[in-house]
């Protein structure tokens, strides 16, 4: 039960730190550059063509179920190989398979929740702030009443 914990929070945590974290933000940006000038380029050349390797990684570190795909699968590999995930009736291949599929499923949902969480903030903050002036605006009125 622990390990499964453990792989919940280290995909979703890595997931996060990857597609929205300040750590990662220079690869994001870097890559995208690069498939900016890619498909700029892939217009110029030849209408029709499939997209770039460079777009798709784009896209990619910027979408949190395509990289807790990939978190997942890395989680599961290390459980697997150190033991602390057993793989009573399933090959190792299909467990590590199942912890990306687990992992892209988790990451996704807690990316959603975060964004979530944070967004409940950001909106109790606004409105403490519109009261504020509200506030503000009324002693004002008050103090000039009082003139």
């Amino acid at each position: 039960m622990i390990e499964f914990a453990l792989f919940c929070i280290a995909t979703v945590g890595m997931t996060s730190i990857i597609v929205q974290g300040v750590l990662f933000q220079p690869l994001r940006q870097y890559v995208g550059v690069l498939a900016e000038r890619s498909r700029l380029r892939r217009e110029q050349a030849a209408k029709g063509r499939r997209r770039t390797l460079m777009e798709d990684l784009c896209e990619l570190l910027n979408c949190a179920q395509c990289v807790g795909f990939w978190c997942g699968l890395l989680c599961g590999v290390f459980l697997v190989s150190t033991g602390c995930l057993t793989t009573t009736g399933i090959s190792r291949f299909m467990m590590w398979l199942c912890c990306g599929f687990g992992g892209s499923f988790l990451s996704a949902f807690g990316c959603h929740a975060l964004d979530w969480i944070f967004y409940r903030k950001m909106n109790a903050l606004r409105q403490l702030e519109e009261q504020d002036l509200i506030l503000a605006e009324r002693r004002g009125a008050v103090e000039d009443s009082a003139l």
